[in-house]
């Protein structure tokens, strides 16, 4: 019974020592090293409010004249002039197929052939790697925008490509050889295509959604309630739509808006609008008009000559207004303190040292403020290291 009490006393003595050297660890590195801190990042906010509009372009449908199969020979986004090539329809689908199986043929039989004259070893591995990898990048893109004229030659390079990284001439031979089998039982395409043609020019987009008969000229009579009923209202695209054109310089945007929001604009000025994934960035836009307030509301129109391409599928959308935005590096709130002028500070780590340096705040945030990216080694700057536990810090200290 005795040995066991020892037994047990003595376990428990270790455990205790243990523990105690646990805490002593931690203790001791949290006196050598008793701060924290972070990196000075960039940050912008930005200040404005959402509406929800729609877009007002000069537009016209381009239908399929009645046949069954389109060929598009125009990618999204391309501009075309008056009196090009739209596409190619057919009377049924099965010919477009065999066309384009021909198409594709005829493509991988000229590249191969190409290929073989100029010699296998003509490019390096590194080379054929790199168009490989943008031949694949290149193929998704275009069937996603049914590009289909530049499909098939996409392909077939694509596929020669990859024959001459992986295989001799031999194999290349024997493939040329039983695609040109595969041409000959083929034949013809059986008929040829009905062109259509660009009524006018402009930039072409497969997207029609039944609001193209929208005009400019439409929204000089817009109120708050016509345009409220505008924006919830769905409509259908005709049937034998293929795509449309955009055409025109410049492209508006319908918006209803709170009159107080709206009073901070000015008819004539510019406001910087934010389409969301519609477009790469911020497009500046010019205020066209501004409504009588209906009920708190009013109508507001924007215009823009900027980023068509970027907003061809933008209707009706809901879009933020920027009226400021504020740039600077963001700086923990329990990192600034007074100093002994009364002046906002920081304190970074320099070399083994703290360092005090003076900040202005432009804004602030729950947990942090923005404050101005200094010039000079004096001030604050980008990538400087931010000591965010400030007691008993002071300039000079010596941290490490």
């Amino acid at each position: 019974m005795k040995k066991t009490d020892s037994a047990t006393k003595f376990i428990s003595v270790v455990l205790f020592l243990a523990v105690l050297c646990y805490f002593g660890f931690y203790l001791s590195s949290a006196l050598l090293n008793p701060y924290s801190s972070t990196f000075a990042v960039r940050m912008t906010v930005q200040e404005g409010i959402s509406v929800l509009g729609i877009a007002v372009r000069r537009e016209t449908v381009i239908g399929s004249g009645g046949y069954g199969a389109v060929n598009l020979m125009l990618s999204e986004g391309e501009r075309v002039e008056a009196g090009g090539v739209v596409a190619g329809v057919y009377n049924d689908e099965s010919t477009l197929i065999k066309l384009r199986e021909i198409d594709l043929l005829d493509a991988k039989i000229t590249r191969l052939e190409s290929m073989l004259e100029a010699g296998q070893g003509a490019q390096d591995m590194i080379t054929l790697d790199s168009k490989i990898k943008n031949g694949i990048y290149m193929l998704v893109k275009e069937a996603h925008s049914r590009s289909f004229a530049e499909l098939s030659e996409t392909a077939a390079e694509l596929e020669a490509n990859i024959l001459t990284r992986t295989v001799g001439d031999s194999e290349i031979q024997a493939k040329l050889l039983s695609l040109r089998q595969q041409r000959l039982a083929l034949g013809s395409a059986g008929s040829t295509a009905v062109k259509i043609f660009a009524p006018v020019s402009g930039i072409f987009t497969s997207t029609v959604d039944g609001f193209e008969a929208l005009t400019e000229e439409d929204l000089s009579s817009l109120t708050v309630g016509s345009l409220t009923a505008l924006l919830e209202e769905e409509r259908t695209p005709e049937a034998s739509a293929i795509g449309k054109l955009v055409s025109g310089v410049r492209w508006y945007f319908a918006a209803v808006a709170d009159a107080e929001d709206a009073s901070r604009l000015t008819v004539g000025g510019t406001a910087t609008m934010i389409f969301g994934k519609y477009a790469g960035s911020e497009i500046e836009m010019d205020i066209e008009s501004i409504g009588l307030p209906e009920d708190g509301k009013c109508v507001v129109i924007f215009s823009s000559s900027k980023s068509m391409a970027d907003t061809l599928t933008v209707r009706v959308q809901s879009v933020k207004i920027v009226y400021s935005d504020y740039s600077g590096i963001r700086v923990p709130k329990k990192a600034v303190r007074l100093n002994s002028e009364g002046k906002s500070c920081v304190y970074t780590l320099t070399g083994a040292r703290a360092e005090e340096k003076l900040i202005n705040i432009i804004y602030e945030l729950d947990e942090y403020y923005i404050v101005e990216s200094g010039e000079n080694v004096q001030e604050l700057r980008f990538g400087d290291e931010i000591i965010t536990s400030t007691k008993g810090i002071y300039d000079g200290k010596i941290m490490k």
